[in-house]
């Protein structure tokens, strides 16, 4: 992971693997998609992920799940943060300049969804571009999250 700014994000670090994420989230819209191509790319890719003050990372809870917020462009970050400034008891304004870590897909289902889990006691999972023309939910399932955070293989469930 590293933190960067948005706006002048590391050239080439992760794009051939974004790309690839980005087609198979396009070809999921189109009904061409492959949940194990779609998993595959999401794991490989190196993901904007926002930095907020007072937060461990970027997140929702949404009926009763946490969703973790990740994007595959600058464009769809900087997009997600004017909304989030203009939303309605958010903090000032963006600045243009929007601090975020680079974090592969695979770290954040397999160490940031067991640790937020192990923080909030909440389902988690990770959204991918929740801004954008063409959001991604990743859920907390089995197949997806490690088995010990998966809803479906929990007791009871």
């Amino acid at each position: 992971m590293r933190a960067e700014t948005a706006g002048g994000p590391a050239v080439g670090v992760g794009n051939l693997e974004r790309a690839r994420l980005a087609a198979e989230i396009h070809d999921l819209y189109d009904g061409r998609g492959s949940g194990e191509r779609l998993l595959a790319a999401f794991r490989a890719a190196a993901l904007y992920v926002p930095l907020v003050e007072d937060e461990p990372m970027c997140s929702a809870a949404v009926d009763g799940v946490q969703w973790l917020y990740a994007f595959t462009a600058a464009g769809e970050l900087e997009r997600f943060a004017r909304a989030r400034a203009e939303a309605p008891k958010q903090p000032g304004p963006v600045s243009g300049r929007i601090a975020y870590w680079t974090v592969l897909g695979s770290r954040l289902l397999d160490v940031a969804v067991p640790v937020a889990v192990a923080e909030t006691r909440a389902a988690t999972g990770v959204s991918v571009d929740v801004a954008g023309v063409r959001p991604l939910l990743m859920p907390p399932l089995s197949k997806v999250v490690p088995d010990p955070v998966a809803v479906d293989l929990l007791d009871g469930a």
